[in-house]
């Protein structure tokens, strides 16, 4: 076999609206990527649009010349990226390729009548129900099979408009409330997924056992994943909220099942980038679950369509006192949201500067050296570094290992010094680990009861617990248990057992990492016969690495059925059968669940199984095919448990209950531009490249060439940042990224028409951009079609307009605002009232046409000016209304030859108003009248 990396892509997407074109080619190039790669390693042929060949190629490439393997095995979707990473999520998860999301988008996010603009609520300007239909149609089609889905787990957000409450206590008791609109909705495919609960009532036995899910694969689940990323998308105004009833079940915050504060209450949910929650720490966790085949470099990829570059404060900005209410509103708006994401970067900074599991890992190998050296001078006539004729010692049954060479002033501890140093520390250590369990549990306590408290442990509370608490079923009393450490009677806890597992699991990924290259690799052999040999190493750590991975996902099943029974020790929750004490000591309650469950022999099996499949893995490696020994075991398990006292004696609470593992972090975004055009005149621009940016943030909507455009840029943008990852020359990376663009153009618009494109962007006033756009018949629809919409729905205030008179009254403000309005159902009338009825020259329509023709004038030389210019519209229509029936009391006057005073025109002028609106008013729902009824006759089945 050929040892590779596996590198494995958390993609992390939040975007907004009409972005969401960008982000499909992102995520049409990071589905073109993944599929490359697994058609590399696998052999078998990618069914590939012919178009996207030659990208398909240089990814091979690439990955080729990168020696990994490329997965996408988490996704956490926002806004935009929701309805993305969705798509992408339901291919790997369903084993079949991504729908062709060019034509998706070309077609699906237009602002016509047949699309988004068809048959919009009385709550919202687009219609969001064809939004959801055409999801449902995409994930509808994916034909796939279980034998080809791969794991994936996806998280999508929404904010829902009735935050649950939530409530918090201070130091000295005082309680209060804040509101929690976050909603997290889960879907996953894992056949391996592995849960703790009880084998049955009469034994009462809680075992690990194998609960794989297969969401994308289940129709039911995937109509909630259909709504679940509409909601998430459904800008607000835009699209009309979504009932969050039937996802209840996939919500993962908060969570349902915490019986406490009616969080099992359904919401109505809105677009989850209200918030900009960028779920970091459910991707981290979901990081921590995945299983481990190989060596493995993860990496979170936060995909956002947006530069990351604030404007400059330049000299010619406006002073404060200058600045319009348009920008104050918009900065207002957009600082919770920025307050957030800041909020998500220090959740996802803290979690990489926890480096607990460096430390754990560097002390256990440096004991690990310090035996195979003391092995090594034990036998005569060997050379300390010849791995391949190496014996194990026979007096101690270690392992020589190749021992990295010692620096100029550089000291070194061996097993012995490292162990009386754990011995020393070893009741801070106890500390510690008081500290963090009365921490955890806390915190448990406070999810199930829904009060969050903001005090700190205070020293007095751990000098309590060690003074006057019970013997301690999760932690040792004393160190003897360093010396003479045993599996069987778990005395350290879940979390020492979770480390203890990824700290032999780092190990065997780093000598995977030295056999696949260096001297040490197979194609350094100086035989065929050698290769052979270290080939069958490779496959023995593999598959020791395969089995300590299986007992990581039983220890952390434990840990996670652990923290709901304490989450649930509420007064108003949990199994009454099965109900703790919710009055008693943190430290007790641990206690309680611990020997309720019998976790120190479940644990125990967990961590005697790891040792095993650790210590079976280098023996196999050096051909030994005898069982491991006692003694050896015990002296594995001795450095792993030296190295957690040494390691986390003076840890926080956070480091010593939660694991994070190891991760790059990477941001995608169009912050770049392609080496294919000038650097200095389109450099400039940085996300303003993008269409989607302009007409706050709808500007993709309008015209498909613009989304072409964008989708485009969005494969330009992935391919410019993921080569990032595998490549690490500059010149090198240059070369092929120069590749990559020319095959993207080639295969999207050409590279002239985008020259032609960044020149049209880059004029300074996106004015001009729109004012061409309304010249043309399908701009001015458009644009009045939004706006009337806006306006509808402001003097409606929301309200649902479902009675004939209503409508009535609505297709009456249709014809002033100039729409032309036909009654379809009147298609099956011989006599055709229909047309005749809704576009003849109304009252209404000749009523506003003066204000009609000064709207359009204004708009089509500012579009920007689109509020101001309503307003102004707005007030002279009602000049309109006071002086056109003033003149048409003159016409009468005139025409009649009568004599009348002021007080005969103030009566005659609203009189013909109201006579000839109130005319138009009842023919028109006469017309709806006589169009129901017609519906209703060719609607009723036949005799």
């Amino acid at each position: 076999m050929i040892v590779v990396e596996e590198t494995r892509l958390a993609l992390v997407l939040n975007g907004g609206v009409s972005l969401a074109v960008w982000m499909g080619g992102v995520t049409h190039e990071l589905d073109l990527l993944r599929r490359a790669s697994r058609s590399l390693q696998s052999g078998l042929r990618e069914s590939v649009d012919p178009s996207d060949q030659a990208c398909f190629e240089l990814w091979q490439k690439v990955m080729r010349e990168a020696r990994t393997r490329v997965v996408v095995d988490v996704i956490a979707g926002t806004s935009a990226g929701g309805l993305n990473g969705s798509l992408l999520a339901a291919a790997i998860g369903r084993g079949t390729a991504l729908p062709n999301l060019r034509d998706t988008w070309q077609t699906a996010a237009a602002l016509t009548d047949d699309r988004l603009l068809k048959k919009p609520p009385y709550n919202s300007l687009l219609d969001g129900q064809y939004f959801e239909d055409e999801v449902g149609r995409i994930l509808g089609g994916m034909c796939g099979s279980e034998r080809e889905a791969q794991p994936v787990t996806l998280f999508v957000t929404a904010t829902a408009l009735d935050g649950l409450p939530e409530y918090l206590q201070d130091s000295f008791g005082g309680r209060f409330q804040v509101a929690d609109h976050r909603r997290i909705y889960k879907f996953q495919h894992d056949p391996d997924t592995v849960v703790f609960r009880k084998t049955g009532a009469e034994c009462d036995k809680w075992e690990p056992q194998d609960d794989g899910r297969r969401d994308f694969l289940d129709d039911t689940i995937l109509d909630r994943l259909r709504l679940a990323a509409r909601a998430s998308a459904g800008f607000p105004v835009a699209f009309a909220p979504v009932d969050e009833s039937p996802l209840l079940q996939q919500r993962v915050r908060p969570a349902p099942e915490i019986p406490s504060r009616g969080r099992d209450r359904a919401s109505w949910i809105v677009d989850g980038g209200v918030l900009n929650n960028a779920p970091f720490g459910p991707v981290l966790d979901a990081i921590a679950d995945r299983h481990v085949n190989g060596p493995v470099r993860r990496v979170v990829v936060y995909v956002v369509p947006s530069s990351g570059v604030t404007d400059p404060h330049g000299e010619d900005r406006p002073p404060c006192k200058a600045t319009e209410w348009p920008s104050v509103l918009s900065t207002a708006i957009t600082y919770p949201r920025e307050a957030d994401f800041r909020t998500g970067t220090a959740e996802l900074q803290a979690r990489m500067n926890r480096e607990s599991f460096d430390r754990h890992l560097d002390l256990f190998r440096c004991q690990i050296e310090a035996e195979g050296r003391n092995a090594c001078k034990a036998r005569k006539g060997q050379s300390p570094g010849n791995q391949r004729t190496a014996q194990p010692d026979p007096s101690t049954g270690w392992w020589p290992t190749r021992v990295r060479p010692r620096r100029q002033g550089e000291t070194q501890l061996d097993a012995g010094q490292l162990c009386g140093l754990a011995k020393s520390l070893f009741i801070q250590y106890r500390r510690s680990r008081i500290r963090s369990a009365l921490w955890k549990v806390r915190q448990l306590r406070e999810e199930g009861r829904g009060v969050r408290s903001l005090a700190h442990i205070r020293r007095e509370d751990i000098d309590a617990v060690l003074r006057d608490g019970p013997t301690h079923l999760w932690m040792p009393d004393f160190h003897q248990a360093l010396t003479s450490p045993n599996c069987e009677g778990w005395v350290w806890g879940g979390s020492v057992a979770e480390r203890l597992a990824w700290t032999l699991v780092g190990d065997i990924e780093r000598r995977l990492r030295d056999s696949a290259a260096g001297e040490n690799s197979p194609a350094c052999a100086p035989n065929g016969e050698e290769a052979d040999g270290l080939r069958n190493q490779q496959e023995a750590l593999t598959k020791g690495l395969h089995d300590l991975s299986d007992c990581v996902r039983a220890i952390r099943a434990v840990q996670d059925t652990v923290f709901g029974l304490i989450r649930n020790v509420a007064e108003a929750g949990g199994d009454p059968a099965r109900r703790l004490d919710p009055e008693q000591g943190p430290a007790a309650l641990l206690n309680a669940v611990y020997k309720d469950l019998g976790l120190a022999k479940v644990l125990g099996m967990q961590v005697g199984d790891a040792i095993r499949a650790y210590d079976t893995a280098l023996h196999a490696v050096h051909g030994d095919r005898r069982p491991v020994s006692p003694e050896q075991a015990r002296k594995t398990l001795r450095c792993c448990l030296v190295a957690e006292v040494v390691a986390q004696a003076c840890a926080s609470p956070e480091e010593l209950t939660e694991h994070t593992p190891q991760f790059e972090f990477l941001r995608l975004g169009p912050d770049d531009h392609s080496p294919l055009f000038p650097q200095d005149t389109y450099a400039p621009l940085s996300d303003r490249k993008l269409y989607g940016i302009r007409l706050n943030h709808f500007g993709a909507f309008v015209k498909p060439e613009w989304r072409a455009s964008d989708f485009t840029w969005g494969r330009l943008d992935a391919s410019h940042h993921l080569l990032r990852l595998f490549i690490a020359d500059h010149q090198e990376r240059l070369h092929m990224e120069t590749k990559l663009h020319q095959a993207i153009l080639e295969a999207e618009i050409g590279e002239e028409q985008m020259r032609r494109n960044l020149k049209e962007l880059a004029e300074p006033d996106d004015s001009r951009l729109f004012t061409r756009y309304l010249t043309t018949k399908n701009g001015r629809n458009t644009f009045s079609r939004i706006v009337e919409g806006a306006l509808g729905m402001l003097l409606s205030k929301g309200a649902q307009a479902g009675s004939i008179w209503a409508q009535a009254g609505k297709t009456m403000s249709w014809r002033s605002f100039g729409r032309p309005v036909k009654l379809r159902p009147f298609k099956t009338s011989p006599r055709q009232w229909g047309p005749w009825l809704s576009q003849r020259p109304w009252p209404s329509r000749l009523l506003f046409f003066p204000v009609r023709w000064l709207w359009w004038q204004r708009i089509g030389k500012n579009p920007k000016q689109a509020m101001g210019t309503t307003v102004w519209s707005a007030l002279f229509a009602l000049a309109s209304v006071i002086l056109i029936p003033f003149g048409i009391a003159a016409l009468l006057r005139y025409l009649m030859s009568a004599k009348w005073n002021w007080n005969h025109l103030l009566l005659t002028a609203p009189a013909c108003m109201v006579v000839l609106l109130g005319l138009e008013y009842t023919l028109t729902a006469i017309g709806y009248r006589l169009s129901h009824a017609r519906q209703r006759k060719v609607e009723q089945p036949a005799e």
